[in-house]
């Protein structure tokens, strides 16, 4: 049996193969947590439910929540990204179980992380 040419097992394959390597997105939200040991460009972020992820964030885009009033917000939202921090994250989790994200937004900063008023305020452009 063919199919485009093919021979089934050959589309089915390449098919199956093309699943497999796609990673598993995901999005989920809870608190940055201090871990000493993370590694650059790697946050943990803790649930509700106590469980704690490990993202990678290197390549994520930062960005803050409409609701994060501008006085609290810093020129660069990946500088915001402290313990305390509340954040959503989106991202792939690869074959290992590792999380990757594409965006990880500010919900609320941290409390002690906010500019102080001789800072100044962060602009959108």
């Amino acid at each position: 049996m063919e199919f485009l040419g093919l021979p089934v097992r050959v589309v089915a394959l390449v098919l199956g193969l093309a699943i497999v390597a796609t990673a598993t997105p995901g999005s989920f939200r809870g608190t940055i947590v201090d871990n000493p040991s993370a590694a650059k460009g790697w946050i943990y972020v803790q649930g509700r439910n106590g469980t704690a992820r490990r993202v990678e964030i290197s390549r994520a885009k930062i960005l803050y929540d409409e609701d994060v009033p501008a006085a609290e917000r810093r020129p660069k939202p990946e500088e915001a990204l402290t313990p305390g921090a509340e954040v959503r994250v989106t991202a792939e989790q690869d074959s290992d179980g590792e999380w990757h994200a594409t965006q990880v937004e500010i919900l609320k900063v941290a409390v002690g992380t906010q500019q102080s008023s001789n800072e100044p305020l962060a602009t959108s452009h």
